[in-house]
């Protein structure tokens, strides 16, 4: 099957693309976050398994796939904003200067040396998460793109042999491509990872606290 050939992104689809990707990178760190807390939470209470675990294992395998889909969206090289088109993009020879005159310009403007020695690194950074990418596991998750991706449900991805360790390799390495991609395009310091570690930690004290204290009977619930 012959694959549509798209011409390689101008810094000017790097800007537009930025704040899409990092916004759609959170949502898919914020759903894995909170799937690791609801998993860590009933790992915990596994001995007493209330109704409340119940429920919070359905929301879990939710979780997993929201952050299925979101990463799916980041990383799909049809599509018209995603990492592989930035990858594409930083690999042609003008890259460098673009991106740091870009990142110079930026509030608090630096001079040009100085831009080009941070988004350098932050571009060696991204091209180092990027080629840590499990391909062939992202091309199980590929394979969904034909039945509607947004629908399908999680033993549907285990069929297909898509792991948890492969969505979460998946999520991290698309949160530090985010967050080195706003950092050389807007000198920001804004870390995708820091959400998905947040999420994990308040759906991790909220779940475990609810389970427990359905497992005691002391959980109130409104009929």
């Amino acid at each position: 099957m012959n694959r549509t050939i798209r011409p390689i992104p101008k810094i000017a689809d790097l800007i537009r693309m930025e704040p899409q990707l990092h916004s759609w990178t959170e949502m898919a760190a914020r759903a894995y976050g909170l799937y690791e807390g609801l998993n860590l939470a009933i790992k915990e209470s596994r001995d007493k398994w209330p109704s409340v675990a119940h429920h919070a294992s359905d929301i879990r395998q939710e979780m997993a796939l929201m952050a299925l889909i979101r990463s799916f969206a980041v990383m799909d090289r049809e599509a018209q904003i995603s990492f592989q088109s930035v990858y594409r993009y930083l690999s042609i020879e003008s890259a460098g200067e673009e991106v740091a005159a870009v990142y110079a310009a930026s509030d608090p403007p630096c001079s040009l040396a100085t831009a080009r020695v941070d988004t350098s690194a932050a571009k060696a950074r991204f091209l180092e998460a990027y080629g840590e990418t499990d391909f062939r596991a992202f091309s199980r998750i590929q394979s969904f793109r034909n039945n509607q991706i947004a629908h399908i449900s999680w033993p549907e991805a285990e069929a297909a042999k898509v792991t948890y360790a492969d969505l979460e390799r998946l999520v991290v390495g698309c949160c530090k491509m985010a967050g080195e991609l706003t950092l050389m395009l807007t000198g920001r310091n804004d870390w995708p990872e820091e959400l998905l570690t947040d999420s994990r930690q308040q759906a991790y004290r909220f779940w475990l606290a609810a389970i427990r204290a359905d497992a005691e009977n002391r959980l109130h619930v409104e009929p």
